[in-house]
């Protein structure tokens, strides 16, 4: 608890305490009536300036970092490394600022898509070659990361299209991810590195490659790369447990493809789809939410009879589901997704039976709740799809209050050894969704249309 109460107290309060100044602040000059005037005649203030200002940044943040170590070892070393996150707390929170002013102020320009991309990566890789050069990262995948990012931006002068794509910004945020995860280790349990930051990082590696891979594809193929990393990361889920049995690094890789599922489906609304995606979402969803879960049901209940009927069950239900959604969508004439799913979504019940399985805690609650899963998911009650729906409503700060949560739940888990920590995390907020995610008024009335996951 004392992890977990000085990382609210030494780094969470004081980041957001900066971004909510920053969107204050932005807000204020937006209903302001001559905002847009004032902000435009601001040279500081111009998206190109600010991302430019972020070139050095990653540089200067790992020198206050290391500073305490040079000078000041101990206890004063240790404010230097919030210091250190402080700083690059602003300055990433500054790529918030110049893509809002962008937006807000008409001030977009072809230049600033170039330039935004640069100072990221200068922001961001500094810093992580810092720390796989200490030996917390792996220093392989992080070359390739960089060589894939390198190229991507290399190609922007022989393209059309410079903005950041689909890819890029998650395989950035991934990146971030594994920045913040290795720092707050650093700085709350030091000691053996997180193995969770070589995951991410790999994470952010595979998305680096599909980023660069897709400025020289036709666009329609977006979401089928998005449904074959999900379909990869459910086999490589499967094969962690039949030859090494690491039930807890498989729901790792069902967590991945979790994040991967969550763009697919608004890659395919927004570039389309090749005439068998959809099949090839529906074999990647029921090799990762149903393949990969069942046999971490099976493991977690240390192979026994009851183990194998549960995970049947699962399975059956998850099976079931997909086919049913398919014929529906046939019969309906429906093309693309909407924005109910009929029962619960497949995705949601990977996340509650893989946690419920895996959390120590009465065989006959764990047993039951996994049940309850499959009910739900062959049931008709009409979920709201998580992220067309319920995510776009969240206010930003949620969004930020969701994500810390997690990295909560991360830092607390591998600082003490304590998976059940993340395991119950997961369980809370998947199960959450699971009471409070359906639509009520198609509940109690008519006409649930079914969508595509």
């Amino acid at each position: 608890m004392n992890v977990f109460f000085s990382f609210i107290l030494l780094t969470f309060l004081p980041v957001i305490s900066m971004l909510l100044m920053e969107r204050y602040t932005l807000y204020r000059w937006i209903k302001a009536p001559d905002g847009k005037a004032w902000v435009r005649s601001q040279f500081w203030l111009h998206p190109n300036f600010i991302s430019r200002c972020r070139y050095p940044m990653g540089f200067v943040s790992i020198l206050i970092f290391h500073m305490g170590e040079w000078y000041y070892p101990g206890v004063a070393g240790n404010i230097w490394q919030h210091a250190s996150v402080y700083w690059f707390g602003f300055w990433i929170i500054t790529d918030i600022t110049d893509g809002s002013i962008a937006r807000h102020f008409d001030l977009h320009s072809v230049e600033g898509e170039s330039i935004d991309p640069m100072s990221d990566k200068l922001l961001l890789f500094p810093p992580l070659f810092y720390f796989a050069y200490q030996g917390l990262i792996p220093m392989t995948p992080l070359v390739f990361f960089l060589v894939f990012d390198l190229v991507g931006q290399f190609s922007r002068h022989f393209i059309q299209n410079k903005a950041a794509n689909l890819f890029g910004k998650a395989k950035t945020f991934l990146g971030v991810i594994t920045l913040v995860l290795t720092v707050m280790q650093q700085i709350y349990a030091p000691g053996d590195p997180w193995k969770i930051c070589w995951v991410t990082l790999y994470g952010a590696t595979a998305l680096g490659f599909c980023s660069m891979f897709v400025k020289i594809v036709p666009s329609y193929w977006y979401a089928n790369v998005l449904s074959i990393l999900n379909l990869t990361c459910g086999l490589l889920g499967i094969g962690l447990i039949i030859f090494y049995d690491r039930p807890g690094l498989a729901f790792a890789a069902v967590f991945l493809g979790q994040f991967l599922d969550l763009f697919d489906g608004r890659a395919a609304d927004r570039w389309g789809s090749t005439p068998r995606g959809e099949l090839l979402d529906d074999l990647a969803d029921g090799t990762n939410f149903g393949g990969t879960i069942s046999l971490i049901i099976y493991a977690s209940f240390e192979h026994t009879a009851v183990a194998i009927g549960t995970a049947a069950i699962y399975l059956l239900a998850m099976a079931y589901r997909l086919v049913r959604f398919v014929l529906d969508k046939h019969k309906d004439g429906i093309e693309g997704g909407v924005e109910v799913f009929k029962g619960l979504p497949s995705p949601a019940a990977a996340l509650v039976a893989g946690s419920a399985a895996l959390i120590q805690t009465n065989d006959y609650l764990r047993l039951g709740l996994i049940l309850l899963t499959a009910v739900l998911m062959i049931s008709k009650i009409p979920y709201y799809h998580f992220g067309r729906v319920i995510l776009g409503a969240m206010p930003k700060l949620v969004q930020v209050f969701l994500l810390t949560l997690s990295l909560l739940a991360v830092l607390m888990g591998f600082s003490s050894g304590n998976h059940q920590i993340l395991y119950g995390t997961i369980f809370v907020l998947s199960f959450g969704y699971v009471l409070l995610g359906f639509d009520y008024k198609k509940l109690f009335g008519k006409n649930v249309t079914p969508t595509k996951e």
